[in-house]
């Protein structure tokens, strides 16, 4: 959808700066997963965000632990002593080094949070649209909404919001905090895409809004002192698909077979659910026979795709999609998905298990290409010139190039490359050695699962997973 027509002055950007064609995010393509991979540079198997929902009994006793709610979010890190990820955050290396962190989102208030949790003792500003109330530091919260007025409400497709933060970043976050990094995350297209559909009149207004707010910005650098001293880079976390169908009802199903379902496995159920198109199914005490029982049955229905377990049921393990954590469900699960066209001829649908979004909504979170491929492109005078690569890249890499680009030490967690070939001082005429593997398992009913993964070194990105 970036096209001249629709959004020129990204179109522009990318242009006229570094543009990557083969970029991706990791799995499941969800939010706060890639939120977290954004600001560590490493996949779920290290920073431990592993969906949206998940259990986390520590920090969440009894029902899922919700990272899209703040409050919950802020209860259970607190209730983890910490540790609500298991590696350095974006934040805290800055701090290290002296520098500071602005968060400044329209998304969802846990996504907010994600991007800057260590904000209340590291000193960097957090805001959040959704949650102003749980915005820091509070003096720099009040200063910046007394400047910029009160927060419109909120509304779909979400055009008040952009316009709102883009106010804020350029009337308050640069002429009074001029942090180091900045991370401006808009909640259009997504906010339509889910609610409206892709493609729908109120999906492309909203796009087209979100456009017109970045060029605002890319003025206002033209504009300014600062120039191309500014690198910006334009990222987006994830693709998505059109919702097809009603909801298959995992749950009912699995209970007519004579399994049992809580909202945990420490109720006495067999099982408990965390998915919406993807996400997975823990069992109770993780017991073997149970798993296998349950991937046995869910290799027979028509909506399941691939599934991956610990110790490689079925050959696809969790390692292969990157969970492979301790809070990582027992069966990983991705439902069907295809290219159908949509009809306002978007390519892409998916079944799902949601009662969030509408027929013909959006929904993300498997393995489908158009999931997994996210948008890249960045200038300023770190970047190249006029310059297309199409060395497979991800969402994992954007923090080791900042950090590189900023002069600091990348932190041995970190998953992800310098994206090297991008950055000005490239000189090396020989770009990495890309190939390509796919992993299959074979199933009790004659289908099979797939699973491509592309691998520049030692770095490995997601291209899809699908079952024939």
């Amino acid at each position: 959808m970036v096209t001249p027509a629709l959004m020129p002055n990204l179109t522009a950007f990318a242009t006229e700066g570094v543009r990557g064609t083969h970029s991706r995010a990791t799995f499941p393509t969800e939010t706060r997963v890639n939120q977290a991979a954004l600001v560590t540079g490493c996949y779920p198997t290290r920073h431990g965000i592993v969906g949206n929902k998940f259990l986390e009994p520590v920090a969440s006793p009894g029902k899922l632990f919700n990272t899209g709610d703040e409050t919950q979010l802020a209860d259970g890190d607190r209730k983890l002593k910490g540790k609500l990820v298991d590696v350095p955050v974006l934040g805290e290396i800055l701090a290290e080094q002296g520098m500071r962190l602005a968060v400044l989102s329209a998304g969802t208030p846990g996504g907010t949070r994600m991007l800057h949790h260590k904000a209340e003792t590291l000193g960097g500003l957090r805001l959040a649209l959704h949650r102003p109330d749980a915005s820091v530091p509070a003096e720099c919260v009040a200063e910046a909404l007394d400047r910029i007025g009160p927060i419109p409400e909120h509304e779909i497709p979400t055009l008040s919001w952009l316009t709102y933060v883009t106010d804020a970043y350029l009337e308050y976050i640069e002429p009074e905090l001029q942090p180091d990094v900045c991370i401006l995350w808009f909640c259009e297209p997504d906010n339509s895409y889910h609610f409206r559909g892709l493609g729908t009149d109120a999906n492309l207004v909203a796009i087209r809004h979100a456009d017109a707010q970045f060029g605002r910005i890319l003025a206002w650098r033209e504009q300014s002192d600062i120039g191309d001293r500014l690198q910006i880079i334009t990222m987006s976390d994830h693709g998505q698909l059109t919702v097809a169908g009603a909801a298959v009802d995992i749950a009912g199903a699995l209970t007519q077979v004579g399994f049992t379902v809580g909202e945990t496995v420490t109720d006495g159920a067999d099982v408990a659910l965390a998915l919406a198109s993807a996400g997975g199914i823990y069992v109770c005490d993780s017991e073997p026979d149970l798993i296998r029982a349950i991937v046995g049955w869910l290799q027979n229905q028509p909506w399941c795709g691939p599934v991956f377990t610990r110790d490689g049921i079925e050959m696809l393990t969790h390692a292969h999609v990157g969970i492979d954590h301790r809070r990582a469900p027992d069966i990983g699960l991705v439902l069907r998905n295809d290219d159908a066209v949509n009809a306002h001829g978007v390519p892409g649908s998916c079944q799902h298990d949601s009662k969030t979004y509408p027929i013909g909504g959006g929904m993300h979170g498997g393995l489908h290409p158009l999931e997994l491929t996210n948008w890249f492109a960045a200038a300023g005078d770190a970047f190249r010139v006029g310059y297309e690569s199409s060395l497979p890249m991800g969402i994992i890499d954007i923090l080791p190039t900042v950090l590189t680009i900023l002069g600091v030490t990348i932190p041995g967690s970190v998953q992800g490359r310098v994206l090297r070939e991008t950055l000005v001082e490239h000189t090396d005429p020989l770009l990495p050695e890309v190939f390509q593997k796919t992993f299959t398992a074979e199933y009790q009913n004659a289908r099979r699962a797939h699973l491509s993964i592309s691998y520049v070194g030692s770095t490995y990105y997601l291209e899809r997973g699908w079952v024939d």
